[in-house]
């Protein structure tokens, strides 16, 4: 054998040592699960109802979550669309982490928690949201149909939840818009996991074969602008091989912008001025999804007016 070669093989075990004291190290640092059951007196202290609670990194969130309960994590702010409409967030650092989306708030508070540090931030200039249309998504305010009277959907508020299973389509709840094209193309409020595994809360509304999907909004507050987000589930956009989506958005019968959301894009933001449509005290809103190919588009949006 040659020397070299002999050296080479000599190492092996070393290296193996050198990994396994690494890894007994990370196990050492990383606080046991009895550690974050101290969390919640703490954060009782000073969460505040609409609070956002953050963790950081986020390998750590199962264990808070699991430690803290729902009432830390509510599904709007667990699955939002980000962070600018939040005035307060309280993120609990794990092994000296931090949350990058949280970097443009101000630090007020900091207090040490056994292995974890518990920091209060403040949004200097936080979003004003005047109507969600996520939250929205409901008899009184919304109706779905399409530019075909047979493509009208009625409102349910007992259908048959439905889950994709794993790589199928996110979770439809009972609560729902079903339209005539089939349960798997109803309208209604859920959650995908965007390009990072994120969740995110929007309304589910597939294109379909008939024209363009309308939901509309009747006796909307206006702001300024409407934004949102597009997306599709990242297990059928990063294939790439589907037909562009897209999202007219009109008030009033004007159009005010169209989003055009293609394969690989993830998570997209969108902004519309609204002109002399802003501040309008009621008005009708439409969201019009299409695709000239409807196979697979699970597409979903997320609207509001700030």
């Amino acid at each position: 054998m040659k020397p070299r070669l002999a050296w080479a093989f000599a190492l092996v075990p070393l290296v193996g040592a050198v990994e396994l004291a690494l890894a007994l190290s990370a196990r050492g640092a990383a606080p046991q699960p009895a550690a974050y059951d101290a969390l919640e007196p703490a954060l009782r202290e000073v969460y505040r109802e609409g609070d956002l609670v953050v963790v950081a990194p986020r390998w750590a969130e199962p264990h808070v979550r699991r430690a803290l309960g729902d009432r830390y994590f509510p599904l709007a702010a667990l699955a939002r669309s980000d962070e600018a409409r939040f005035e307060r967030a309280l993120e609990i650092s794990v092994s000296g982490g931090r949350a990058p989306e949280l970097a443009g708030f101000r630090q007020v508070a900091e207090r040490s928690v056994g292995p974890f540090v518990v920091r209060t931030l403040e949004n200097p200039s936080p979003a004003r949201v005047v109507f969600d249309f996520v939250e929205r998504l409901e008899p009184g305010w919304a109706s779905v149909g399409g530019t075909e009277p047979e493509t009208r959907c009625a409102w349910s508020e007992r259908s048959q939840p439905m889950t994709g299973g794993l790589g199928g389509h996110p979770g439809f709840p009972a609560r729902r818009f079903e339209c005539p094209d089939g349960p798997y193309l109803n309208v209604s409020a859920t959650v995908i996991a965007d390009q990072r595994f994120m969740p995110r809360r929007c309304i589910w509304a597939h294109p379909t074969k008939r024209g363009a999907r309308t939901i509309r909004f009747s006796g909307v507050p206006l702001g300024a602008r409407i934004a949102g987000h597009s997306g599709m589930y990242w297990m059928i956009e990063r294939a790439g091989a589907g037909a562009p989506v897209e999202l007219e958005v009109r008030v009033d019968g004007e159009l005010v912008g169209v989003e055009r959301h293609a394969d690989g894009e993830g998570w997209k933001p969108f902004a519309f001025e609204l002109g002399s449509h802003a501040g309008k005290a009621t008005s009708t809103v439409e969201f019009l999804v299409s695709a000239s190919d409807y196979k697979d588009r699970h597409f979903c949006f997320q609207a509001d007016t700030r």
